[in-house]
């Protein structure tokens, strides 16, 4: 799977020059271009200026806040695998981290399997994006382009906040989906009720089957279950 990187660009936002130095090195082992950045504004005008596959980005940057950069990033693209690398395992940050789609949480310092397996997880992801149908489960696939939900030779026609939804579980299909993330994503931060949210959740059922979608009391939802 590492081998799709082969062609991949990597933003990296990093304010610890000798760590970005030496993490470059190593991931210059799989990707083609690695751009580091070590402030937001630098990383921003990056974005801006080339094409960027992957992005990885430190937490606490001198006077600055990676998760505010990755928020931004995500009020126009909730597609692009981004990973995240801290040297503490701080519960705060990762409780606003999720509804950011991480693919990572690395802590410093970065065991190299860990690192491996956050570019192997990116790369599934980047995968995904490109098609154009995904498969979901028990016969149900998503068409990206039509925005078309299909099982047994049957289309449904869905409208934006269920094409919304459907992107969300196709790229968390086995994580918790989280209000939160529906505010993000599916309301684009709109004002959203718990009864709007209770009565999306029952629509989506009567059209495709109550076990569709499963809620997890008091947590969320989730699309699958183990």
């Amino acid at each position: 799977m590492l081998e799709n990187l082969k062609e991949k660009n990597i933003l990296f936002l990093e304010d610890n020059l000798e760590f970005a130095k030496n993490t470059t090195v190593l991931l210059n082992i799989f990707i083609k271009s690695v751009y580091h950045a070590s402030t937001i504004s630098e990383a921003e005008a990056i974005l801006k200026s080339r094409h960027v596959d992957i992005i990885i980005c430190d937490i606490k940057l001198k006077n600055e806040n990676g998760l505010d950069f990755i928020k931004d990033v995500r009020t126009t693209d909730l597609l692009t695998p981004i990973m995240i690398i801290s040297g503490h395992k701080d519960e705060s940050f990762l409780f606003r981290a999720i509804p950011l789609y991480l693919s990572a949480y690395l802590l410093k310092p970065i065991k190299y399997e860990e690192l491996i397996e956050g570019l192997r997880i990116c790369s599934e992801k980047i995968t995904i994006n490109a098609q154009e149908t995904i498969t979901l489960k028990d016969g149900w696939s998503y068409d990206t382009k039509l925005c078309t939900l299909k099982k047994d030779a049957q289309e449904h026609t869905i409208n934006k906040k269920e094409a919304q939804f459907m992107k969300l579980i196709a790229y968390n299909r086995e994580r918790l989906i989280t209000k939160e993330m529906l505010h993000e994503s599916v309301w684009q931060f709109e004002e959203m009720s718990d009864s709007a949210v209770t009565n999306f959740i029952l629509r989506i059922r009567r059209r495709f089957g109550k076990d569709f979608v499963y809620t997890i009391p008091d947590l969320g939802f989730r699309f699958t279950i183990h």
